[in-house]
């Protein structure tokens, strides 16, 4: 919803902010929703105070000159504390002005944080793992061991009488008004009358769930991408006897999670960057250089096998290669071209993995590169060395001819 400069805002603060409110603010959303969110939204809150003793509202220049923020990034952060669970918006339209109630919402507990699998995994992925645990360590309470004291605190009745009869006596009554803290999980949307459906079919009670357990479940498919057919058949395999298994599903969702992205596989269709490609004189070893930059490791698996649709096998290993890895396509090439050569036309994982990590910790981006690395493994001398550089290599460039077939006759004194 698009704001402007003259729109009007009044907030409305149930709930003053504690000091672990504070904490669960700055040290578990922050994380997620930057710091100029979570500056707004304690700009907000002082707003809050003021406005329950004065009832004017403002413009919203007034949050742009407070914040020293665009109307745009006032917009954009609005949302983010709407999508976290943090802020309600309404508004009201009339010929003369639009008006905006910003109602906030005070941040979840700790254990609702915690038990938000959503939340949860968006600190995970946003902080390294060492910090993420000593986030966790510093909301743990840590206590003296009681097991050899005794307690011996006062019981109420032992200091206090209450009597009735007494001509002042009076009992207090609820008083509807009080403050009281308001919170608002994430709302995430999810097909639940297709996923019931679909558990029915797979004969599952739905009141073998209870409500609990559909938030767990439905909180993990948004997390994980899992649509309602396939999250029914993780339920189903995730029922014991005892019940419905929490840790069973979270094991299975991940298990699927992992298979399903290795199964798309996006990286064995791309080209050498430009600005890695391989310059130089047209010898035949850059012709094939360039040969190579101008392949995806697709094609050129594909090339390799006679035209033949590559197997998924070996898919599977280029994909590990240039994502976990960071390989450039060329570089791949290089490699794949040394290790089929090397391993009788067979891909191994291990061995690729092996010289994979060596070249990324060497930060080798093109194809030359990666052949003189090659070249150093063969343990070539200087003098070989410079045959390289004086002999022609009979490579044509439109020739899928292994780099090994290179390497084979430089060591074995052909060239």
């Amino acid at each position: 919803m698009k704001l402007y400069m003259s729109d009007l805002y009044r907030v409305e603060l149930h709930y003053p902010i504690d000091e672990i409110q504070n904490d669960i603010l700055y040290y578990l959303y922050q994380p997620l929703l930057g710091t100029y969110a979570i500056g707004l939204y304690m700009t907000l809150v002082a707003e809050g105070k003021r406005m329950q003793r004065i009832v004017t509202p403002a413009s919203l220049s007034r949050l742009i000159s407070f914040m020293s923020m665009s109307l745009i990034d006032i917009e954009k952060n609005l949302r983010s504390l709407e999508a976290i669970g943090l802020l309600k918006t309404y508004v009201k339209r009339d010929e003369h002005c639009t008006q905006y109630i910003y109602q906030l919402q005070s941040p979840l507990s700790l254990k609702a944080f915690f038990k938000n699998q959503i939340l949860t995994s968006l600190l995970s992925d946003s902080l390294s793992e060492d910090d993420f645990q000593k986030t966790i360590q510093y909301f743990k309470i840590t206590l003296e061991d009681l097991h050899e004291y005794e307690e011996v605190t006062a019981k109420f009745q032992d200091v206090f009488t209450i009597s009735h009869l007494q001509k002042k006596g009076r009992i207090l009554k609820y008083n509807e008004d009080f403050k009281e803290k308001k919170t608002q999980d994430i709302e995430t949307t999810y097909d639940l009358e297709l996923l019931y459906k679909s558990l029915t079919d797979y004969q599952i009670n739905r009141s073998k769930l209870s409500t609990e357990d559909i938030r767990y479940i439905t909180q993990l498919a948004t997390v994980y991408s899992v649509d309602a057919l396939t999250l029914a058949g993780l339920v189903k395999d995730s029922m014991q006897s005892t019940g419905f298994n929490r840790d069973i599903l979270k094991t299975n969702i991940k298990k699927y999670f992992e298979i399903d992205n290795m199964n798309q596989l996006k990286e064995v269709y791309h080209k050498q960057p430009l600005q890695y490609h391989t310059d130089g004189d047209h010898s035949p070893l850059v012709l094939h250089m360039k040969y190579l930059d101008s392949l995806t490791p697709y094609e050129l698996l594909k090339d390799k096998q006679g035209g033949k649709e590559p197997v998924f096998h070996d898919l599977m290993i280029v994909e590990m290669l240039m994502v976990q890895l960071g390989l450039q396509p060329s570089v791949v090439n290089v490699l794949i071209e040394y290790v089929l050569g090397k391993n009788q036309n067979r891909l191994s994982k291990r061995y690729c993995e092996a010289i994979g990590a060596s070249w990324a910790r060497k930060n080798i981006h093109t194809a030359m590169d990666a052949y003189r690395e090659l070249m150093d493994k063969e343990d070539l001398e200087p003098e070989e060395n410079q045959i390289v550089q004086q002999q022609p290599i009979v490579v044509q460039a439109e020739q899928t001819d292994e780099l090994m077939d290179l390497l084979s006759q430089l060591k074995e004194g052909q060239l």
